[in-house]
């Protein structure tokens, strides 16, 4: 796995062998980077179940002006701060141990513009995370929740707060862009 674009393009990122983690592949990594586009220069970006750091470093290396990282694995947590230590994104970034859901409320109403999330496949942490999300009010206006999840995996969302704007499959991967709406829409 590497760095696509930006100041730490072409940086190779550790990352552990086996079935601990699954990396967003380049194609799917690059899609949305490409859907983003300029959106990404001098936001907030969150980076849930965040496995080695890879989106979120790839945020800060296009122009993000924070990432915050949330992971469960320890092992993973000094992966994520090495990739920063290699890249030399760590000042602008924030990283957490513990778990996604409970960590969630640490943080104060509408500190991202952009969420993105690949929890495990078919782990039913999905709606629980998007939930929390909005219980928490972490999105900034028009702010983005962009979920790779299998393609398989059915999101319901039952809210008016969020609205899907775009939806990609990928092989068994799937990519789905959420949207915060404005009251009243």
């Amino acid at each position: 796995m590497r760095v696509i674009a930006g100041r730490s393009k072409g940086h190779n990122l550790k990352s552990v062998s086996g079935t601990e983690v699954r990396p967003t592949i380049d194609r799917v990594k690059e899609a949305l980077f490409n859907i983003l586009g300029a959106e990404i220069i001098d936001i907030d970006f969150l980076d849930l179940y965040a496995g080695f750091g890879g989106l979120g470093i790839e945020a800060l290396s296009r122009g993000a002006a924070s990432s915050t990282f949330i992971e469960n694995s320890s092992r993973q947590v000094k992966i994520i701060k090495e990739n920063l230590n290699l890249t030399g994104l760590e000042k602008e970034a924030e990283v957490i141990q513990g778990d996604v859901l409970t960590q969630l409320g640490r943080f104060k109403p509408e500190s991202f513009d952009i969420v993105v999330m690949d929890p495990p496949y078919q782990a039913g942490l999905i709606e629980p995370t998007i939930k929390k999300i909005l219980k928490y009010n972490l999105l900034k206006e028009a702010g983005i929740i962009s979920v790779e999840h299998h393609k398989k995996d059915e999101i319901t969302i039952e809210s008016t707060d969020l609205k899907l704007i775009r939806e990609r499959n990928y092989g068994n991967t799937c990519l789905s862009l959420y949207m915060k709406t404005k009251k009243g829409e």
